[in-house]
């Protein structure tokens, strides 16, 4: 029987041993998930505390598991979030990595403290594993939705090629944002000028809008046509470089949804480090002098780049 209790004594200071051999004060936990997207773009996801409810993993936003997740602010690209788990209430940090122009990480770190005791350090120990693997579980959700582009823009981009190259196009200046009749009379006098020279319309009318300052807007016109015309006055021919690189979204909406979405393809622009080589523009698919609910217009926008 003493030899027994000895053996058991024994057996439980070496086990207690162990636990202080292989469990620090401080339990670093890390979690890391590559994420095919731009750095800029899943920042600005981040910073919008309610977007985190589109791609949050558990059904209560900032809950997981019994863990809650409060976010304390960010700066750059550094996410302060502070984990709260059961009595412990944890400084963490998500910090986003570029990779590539298109690819990054996503690394979230923090430190368990794990106590004296051989029994705090294993139960602390058995927390810390609960709470990596919860974090592994948000960055996977976090991943899934953010690569795919329209969850960050909004819009669903294409990069495509250019067909229309050659466009007669008009341009006036206003005092005021113009309205759907004076962007429609620019074009009827576009369509004039080419029925007068036998020109064939190829595409919907083109048109970008652009404000010089607080007192003056300029609008440009543009019709893609067969042939070349000749300049006047009132008329200049344009060239797009035919085969070249433009980024191309579709919506449906009126003037602030085409707004908002231009907002999108220029941010995705930035994010993916394209350069420009002209203005972007709207094809006008829907006749809006025709259509007055703008929820019913189809409008595409595109941007030119290299």
């Amino acid at each position: 029987m003493k030899k027994l209790i000895i053996g058991f004594v024994l057996t439980l200071a070496f086990l207690m041993a162990l636990i202080y051999v292989f469990i620090p004060g401080k339990v670093r936990i890390y979690e890391s998930v590559p994420v095919k997207a731009t750095v800029a773009g899943v920042s600005r996801l981040l910073s919008n505390d309610s977007t985190w409810r589109e791609w949050w993993p558990a059904e209560t936003t900032f809950d997981s598991n019994g863990t809650s997740y409060i976010i304390n602010g960010h700066i750059f690209n550094a996410f302060d979030v502070t984990i709260i788990k059961e009595e412990d209430s944890l400084d963490s940090r998500m910090n986003l990595v570029l990779i590539d122009d298109d690819s990054m990480a996503v690394d979230w770190s923090l430190e368990l403290a794990t106590g004296t005791s051989p029994f705090s350090r294993f139960s602390q120990y058995t927390k810390a594993k609960e709470i990596r693997k919860d974090l592994n579980t948000i960055l996977m959700s976090l991943k899934k939705f953010a690569e795919m582009p329209e969850n960050i823009y909004g819009i669903v981009v294409k990069k495509t090629i250019v067909q229309d190259s050659v466009l007669i196009s008009t341009r006036r200046s206003f005092d005021h944002k113009p309205g759907v009749q004076e962007i429609d009379a620019m074009i009827q006098r576009l369509k004039a000028y080419m029925v007068q020279n036998k020109a064939i319309e190829k595409n919907f009318p083109m048109l970008n809008v652009f404000m010089i300052d607080s007192s003056e807007f300029q609008a440009m016109v543009a019709i893609p046509v067969d042939r070349a015309l000749p300049a006047t006055g009132e008329f200049a021919p344009k060239v797009l470089l035919k085969g070249g690189n433009i980024l191309e979204t579709q919506i449906q909406g009126g003037p602030y949804t085409i707004e908002k979405a231009f907002t999108e393809l220029e941010n995705y622009r930035a994010d993916h480090k394209h350069t420009s080589p002209a203005i972007p523009f709207q094809l006008l698919v829907t006749d809006r002098a025709k259509e007055p609910d703008t929820t019913k217009w189809i409008t595409k926008l595109y941007y030119p780049i290299f």
